[in-house]
């Protein structure tokens, strides 16, 4: 049996659990289980779903689960309002229903272990005091529409030297570590926009 766990980022809910009596579970069953759940195919394009630092959309036949790898948690990316409220009702809890005095004991809890957490309160402070950032940079996970075939160049055809010094520099400020060949290929493929080829670095796993 596989285990698929569904955490909503951002939102303080009980985790989504799905049990499948096949350890074979895909991409196309997990959108087949929320579709059942009022998650429609328009809503489920809108979802970034993460897990192990790699993003899932783009492959409906990818294998979440084997017999070697029984569980897998999945993490929610959601930045539209309407779709947030929509999943929180249809999935993980009903609006209708109060919490216990011991659920609001657990509530208060994760919400008081949440807010020491310097990394969440950083972010906090973004969405309060300048919210566009965290619109802009939602956009670079988020973003859907890059292509995903990069040819490895040559290195005597690389043509962007001062761009891949830069980029270079805005990859280590975000931790996020590429060989040089990688990322000369990708920005030789942007044609040295700097902007396409961190959408594309952040939004694509490291391995496509």
């Amino acid at each position: 049996m596989a285990t698929i766990i569904l955490k909503l980022v951002g939102q303080l809910k009980d985790d989504y659990i799905i049990k499948s009596s096949s350890f074979d579970f895909k991409m196309d069953d997990l959108k087949k289980c929320l579709a059942s759940k009022n998650i429609v195919e328009e809503d489920f394009n809108k979802i970034k779903f993460i897990s192990n630092g790699s993003t899932l959309n783009n492959n409906p036949d990818l294998n979440l689960t084997s017999q070697e790898i029984p569980e897998i948690v999945i993490y929610l990316f959601v930045t539209d309002k309407e779709l947030i409220d929509k999943i929180i009702l249809n999935i993980y809890r009903n609006d209708n229903e109060l919490e216990s005095p011991t659920e609001i004991i657990d509530t208060n809890t994760k919400t008081i272990q949440l807010f020491k957490d310097p990394n969440f309160l950083t972010l906090l402070r973004i969405c309060i005091n300048t919210p566009e950032y965290f619109n802009k940079a939602a956009n670079y996970i988020t973003n859907g529409n890059i292509s995903y075939k990069i040819k490895m160049i040559n290195e005597e055809d690389f043509t962007y030297d001062k761009e891949f010094e830069e980029l270079k520099i805005m990859l280590i400020n975000v931790n996020i570590f590429r060989y040089d060949l990688q990322l000369k290929s990708i920005l030789q493929h942007f044609e040295g926009n700097i902007n396409m080829s961190l959408r594309y670095i952040i939004s694509v796993p490291q391995n496509s």
